[in-house]
């Protein structure tokens, strides 16, 4: 199955998702599988204001149980050193965190909502931007980062006609790896595996597939590079870089994020051209991985609040300088 236009029509990307999504699948866990099933039915009820209501309650409960205060007052330290108070850091720290209970909330009831929602409460006034890419015949390559509504804004895409799948690590417990791989596919999200995953995601773009994958990962030395990672060095994703290089696809960041309780925009922030370097392949990976990072900071510097700052992101650091953790 190739795309040749977009967008394509809505039916044609999800039986498209279906095929080419990694599968999860589970035997036993069936108390972990009930209650799960009991929270989705519940959440799905709810009103918007309700909802809303209550994924602030959850992230004001994380605020309040001090859910990795030290990593995140750590991580803020690291990024506004003497700039901002600490008082100023402990309110990102909490807003950072009801964006983090909205979320929860929102994963259990936006997928399943059907293209109405999509198309009625969901704005994207940057669609253009994409439309043009793919058009180019090349598929694209989207970068993001643990930002805003997070996988939803793949949402926002498969439900308006754009093939689309992200890379994601399979998750330890079964249950959740199969949740969040279902979730993903029902609003045509597909998900490609984390681990020797290269020659799918190669596959998917030559059919006009949009790939998209988080940057602001903390990856192993021999999986990553280390590049500046506002203001201190930081093992990231090379993949992207090299995709790029490898296919040709363009480059686009952007993040999706709630207004209000029933509000919801995506937007495409900018895309990120290639830097050629060839008389060194290696330095041109790592220039363009730090380009391609400094379009996800930018948006991170601009909405702190939106950034998960209890994530470990400076966790490895080159030989012989110490985790600002320990």
């Amino acid at each position: 199955m190739v795309f040749d236009t977009y967008p394509s029509p809505v039916e044609k990307v999800h039986e498209y998702t279906l095929r080419y999504s990694r599968n999860s699948k589970v035997k036993g866990h069936y108390c972990s599988r009930i209650i799960i099933t009991a929270l989705i039915f519940f959440a799905r009820r709810l009103s918007w204001k309700s909802a809303y209501r209550i994924g602030t309650w959850i992230g004001k409960l994380f605020y309040h149980l001090k859910v990795r205060r030290n990593v995140a007052m750590t991580n803020l330290d690291i990024v506004y050193g003497d700039k901002k108070s600490t008082k100023e850091k402990d309110h990102i720290y909490r807003k950072s965190l009801i964006n983090c209970g909205r979320l929860i909330i929102n994963y259990m009831r936006l997928p399943y909502m059907g293209e109405s929602f999509w198309r009625d409460k969901c704005e994207w006034k940057s669609e253009c931007v994409l439309q043009e890419a793919l058009n180019r015949k090349k598929g694209a390559l989207l970068i993001s980062g643990h930002i805003g509504m997070m996988d939803l804004a793949g949402g926002k895409l498969g439900m308006s006609g754009y093939p689309v799948a992200v890379v994601g690590k399979r998750i330890r417990n079964p249950v959740l790896d199969k949740l969040f791989v279902d979730i993903r596919n029902s609003m045509n999200l597909g998900t490609v595996k984390h681990r020797d995953s290269m020659k799918r995601i190669l596959e998917g773009i030559r059919r006009g597939e949009a790939i998209a994958m988080a940057l602001d990962q903390n990856m192993k030395p021999r999986q990553g590079v280390f590049i500046n990672w506002m203001g201190r060095v930081a093992s990231s994703v090379r993949s992207a870089a090299y995709v790029a290089k490898k296919t040709g696809a363009p480059v686009i960041a952007g993040y999706l994020f709630q207004k209000g309780p029933d509000r919801f925009e995506l937007i495409a922030t900018e895309e990120v051209h290639w830097e050629p370097y060839p008389d060194d392949p290696e330095k041109e990976l790592r220039i363009n991985t730090q380009k391609q990072s400094d379009a996800i900071q930018k948006i991170i510097y601009e909405h702190p609040e939106l950034w998960f700052w209890i994530h470990r992101r400076w966790k490895v650091q080159p030989e012989g300088v110490p985790s600002p953790y320990k």
